[in-house]
C-alpha cells in the first residue's frame, strides 16, 4: 500500500498523531533527564506502571489510571528516600523497581478468570490508539508546555547547578516532585506506543543523539524533538510495512539514529 493511501486509515492517522505527541514530549522531558543524569529514575517510573497496571485490571478500575498512580507514587517514594537517607538515588530506583514489578506479578496471581493481553501494555501497540487516546495525550501534552514554559528558568538553573539554585531561593525540592509527576503523566501515555519495558528509551534516546550536536540548550531542545518525532514517526511506517512489533520498531530506530550521530559526531571532531 502507497503511504498516501496509507495515510487516509483513520487508525494510521491516530498512530502518527500519537506519535508526534509522544515524541515531542518524551523529547522535552528527555532533556532535563540526561542532563540532570536521571536516565535511571525514568526506567524506575516506567516499570512501576506494571504494579499500577495489575492493581487496576484486579479492583476493576482502568489500568492507566492506576498506572499513573503508581508511577508518581514510585518517583516521591524514590526522591524522598534519596534525600532522608541520604542513599544515591540510582540505589534508590535499585530497590523500588524490582519491588513494583514484583508487587505487579503478585497482584495478577489475584485476579480470576480472563485478564487482559499483558503484551499490549508491556510492549505497547501503538496501531491500537484511539481518539480518546490522542485527546488525553494531548490533555498530558499542554499541562507539561505550560509548566516548562512558565518555569524553563527555574528548570535550567536546578538542571546546571542545584546548589546554586537553593543558594537564590528556588525550592528545588518541590520542583523535583513536580517533575517527578510530569515524567510519569509521559510515561502513562507513553505505554500504549511502545510499553511499559520500553518507555524509558523514548525520554532518553532522542535527547542522548541530540546532545553533542547542540551548542545551546533552545538548540538541544529543538533537535531532541526533532529526533523524537522522527523516532516515532518512522519506526510506525516501518513496522507496518516490514509486519514487525511497533514499540519494539520504534526503540530500535531510535537506537539506530543514536548510534548514526555517534558515528558523525566522532567524524565531525576529527
Amino acid at each position: 500500500m502507497e503511504i498516501i493511501e496509507l495515510l487516509k486509515l483513520p487508525f494510521f492517522q491516530n498512530a502518527i498523531i500519537a506519535g508526534v505527541i509522544v515524541g515531542v514530549l518524551t523529547a522535552i522531558l528527555g532533556t532535563f533527564v540526561v542532563l540532570r543524569r536521571m536516565s535511571f529514575i525514568g526506567t524506575g517510573i516506567a516499570h512501576s506502571a506494571f504494579g499500577g497496571v495489575a492493581l487496576g485490571i484486579l479492583i476493576g478500575i482502568d489500568p492507566f489510571v492506576s498506572a499513573l498512580i503508581f508511577c508518581i507514587f514510585t518517583g516521591f517514594l524514590i526522591a524522598f528516600t534519596s534525600r532522608k537517607f541520604n542513599i544515591s538515588e540510582d540505589s534508590a530506583v535499585g530497590v523500588f523497581f524490582p519491588a513494583m514489578m514484583s508487587l505487579g506479578i503478585i497482584l495478577l496471581a489475584f485476579v480470576k478468570g480472563y485478564s487482559p493481553n499483558l503484551l499490549s501494555y508491556l510492549f505497547g501497540d501503538i496501531l491500537l490508539v484511539s481518539k480518546t487516546d490522542i485527546i488525553i495525550s494531548l490533555i498530558v501534552f499542554f499541562i507539561v508546555i505550560i509548566f516548562i514554559s512558565v518555569f524553563y528558568r527555574e528548570m535550567t538553573y536546578i538542571t546546571f547547578d542545584s546548589e546554586f539554585s537553593k543558594v537564590i531561593g528556588i525550592p528545588v525540592e518541590i520542583y523535583d516532585y513536580f517533575f517527578i509527576s510530569l515524567i510519569s503523566l509521559a510515561v502513562v501515555i507513553s505505554i500504549k506506543i511502545v510499553g511499559i519495558i520500553l518507555v524509558s528509551a523514548l525520554l532518553v534516546i532522542p535527547p542522548l543523539s541530540a546532545l553533542k550536536f547542540s551548542r545551546n540548550y533552545l538548540a538541544y531542545i529543538i533537535y531532541s524533538i526533532t529526533i523524537g518525532i522522527i523516532v516515532n514517526v518512522g519506526g510506525v511506517v516501518v513496522s507496518y510495512y516490514l509486519n514487525m512489533p511497533p514499540g519494539a520498531t520504534i526503540v530500535i530506530f531510535a537506537t539506530l539514529i543514536f548510534l548514526l550521530s555517534l558515528f558523525a559526531y566522532t567524524i565531525k571532531s576529527k
